[in-house]
């Protein structure tokens, strides 16, 4: 009786490896958009304060955010997801290999006991 290797899509580490990935090169291909969006965002914002601060009499003492410089940004995101694609891969290649290699064993050892219960050696 030989053991059949499982396929690798059988793994939940792999599809977790997979749409993080996915996610990654998403996030690499929406993020000018969305840093020229959200630096709209912010200076719609930061425009609104500092008519308050003039209306109260204070001089404005915020900035204005620019696409390149948001408050508010997709990097936390990016390391998030970088982590856990590092540590899906890990752990998908480690159950892969230590799998491989027991079913190398089981196969080698199965082949050597029909071996030996034949007589063939």
């Amino acid at each position: 009786m030989s053991a059949v290797p499982r396929p690798i899509t059988d793994s939940s580490w792999f599809w977790a490896y997979l749409f993080c990935t996915a996610a990654l090169i998403a996030l690499a291909l929406i993020g000018p958009k969305y840093a020229r969006r959200q630096g709209h965002i912010e200076r719609e914002f930061q425009g609104r304060q500092r008519a308050a601060e003039n209306l109260s009499g204070r001089e404005p003492s915020v900035g204005l955010s620019s696409s390149g410089t948001t408050l508010i940004t997709l990097q936390p995101l990016f390391f998030a997801l970088a982590a856990v694609t590092v540590f899906a891969w890990i752990v998908f290649w480690r159950r892969h290999f230590s799998q491989n290699q027991l079913l190398i064993k089981t196969t080698a050892s199965s082949t050597e006991n029909v071996k030996t219960s034949s007589g063939l050696e």
